[in-house]
């Protein structure tokens, strides 16, 4: 889902940065995760030229996320 994407930590979970054109795939693929694994909070914003996706985690769901989503993911 974030390949090739820039990534940052933000306040429980992380922020990636990619083109604007993968917005709809980005979109479907966090849609299935969400039906799998209701407890992470994907937001989408549209900027310009590029899509930022943050991902968010309880604290139970913290390693979880660093795991799908962080760096070497």
């Amino acid at each position: 889902m974030v390949e090739g994407a820039v990534g940052t930590a933000v306040p429980d979970g992380l922020r990636f940065t990619l083109p604007a054109e993968r917005t709809a795939s980005v979109a479907a693929l966090a849609a299935a995760e969400q039906q799998c694994c209701p407890f992470f909070d994907f937001r989408l914003h549209l900027d310009g030229k590029v899509l930022h996706l943050e991902v968010r985690a309880s604290a139970d769901g913290t390693i979880l996320l660093t795991e799908l989503f962080g760096p070497g993911a």
